[in-house]
């Protein structure tokens, strides 16, 4: 900053407005304006330097909210990241995430919804695909597959697992009953 350290020396001299005329002429380009002249002169008056000094760099958590927002998620991991602001551990989502992953090294992991085999299952299943791998020496199946997909937006208000994460330091083996009969509305598409 070789114009900051100029303008400081002539900031020491004169008026900002004759320092900011001195500065165009010697470096032949636009000044500092006169509030940096003027702080520049400020520090330099107070610390006897212009080098901005060390910070201590991002603000850490402190141990009591480390504290905190580990016990939050390990008494209940389903609690969704942004509901640490509203229970006063901490102000950022941000820092919930960072403490969660380093400090008690604790994964999100996504819910993933596997139907319960029944034992008479296993036989439609195994007759299910007999039927499939069959139908593939067909030439005229790929005329006839459809592909499709249906999402269901319960009326209840069930929170869409895409977006749910069990907090844990391994991989969650819960059942999680789902509810089949509420009130919903299906949506269909179909491809062919």
């Amino acid at each position: 900053m070789y114009g900051g350290r100029g303008a400081l020396v002539w900031g020491c001299m004169s008026a900002s407005g004759l320092v900011q005329r001195r500065f165009r002429q010697r470096y032949n380009q636009e000044p500092p304006n006169a509030n940096n002249i003027r702080r520049w002169h400020r520090m330099f008056e107070e610390r006897g330097y212009l080098c901005k000094g060390k910070t201590s760099g991002r603000p850490r958590a402190s141990a009591e909210n480390v504290e905190r927002i580990s016990r939050t998620y390990e008494r209940s991991p389903r609690k969704l990241t942004y509901e640490g602001i509203r229970l006063g551990v901490t102000n950022a989502t941000k820092t919930v995430w960072r403490v969660l992953r380093k400090r008690p090294k604790m994964k999100p992991y996504v819910i993933q919804l596997v139907q319960q085999l029944k034992p008479e299952d296993y036989g439609k299943r195994m007759n299910h695909a007999t039927f499939i791998q069959e139908s593939m020496e067909d030439e005229t199946m790929a005329d006839r597959l459809i592909f499709s997909d249906e999402s269901t937006f319960h009326i209840s208000g069930n929170v869409n697992r895409y977006n749910s994460r069990i907090w844990g330091t391994e991989k969650p083996s819960t059942v999680i009953e789902h509810e089949c009969n509420s009130s919903k509305v299906n949506v269909f598409c179909s491809i062919s």
